[in-house]
């Protein structure tokens, strides 16, 4: 089964979506980048892919943040 994870990073003073390395869309707030993400996989997911956000912040290894299948959706917090 197809992975596709969608990465949040921060570019600048934005926060960025990217699927696959590829640039998706910009929003001002962290909280903003991943509800789309979240959006994103889960319409991923509900076509029979694995889908799943990593939060990229700089610090240390990308922090999983939700996956299709295993997290509420629309998520609770």
């Amino acid at each position: 089964m197809p992975q596709s994870d969608f990465h949040v990073v921060r570019k600048g003073l934005d926060w960025a979506v990217s699927l696959h390395g590829v640039f998706l869309a910009a929003f001002e707030t962290q909280r903003a980048a991943l509800n789309r993400a979240i959006d994103a996989a889960h319409q991923v997911g509900m076509n029979g892919h694995e889908a799943k956000v990593l939060l990229l912040d700089g610090q240390d290894s990308p922090e999983t943040r939700w996956v299709f299948g295993r997290h509420p959706y629309p998520p609770t917090a």
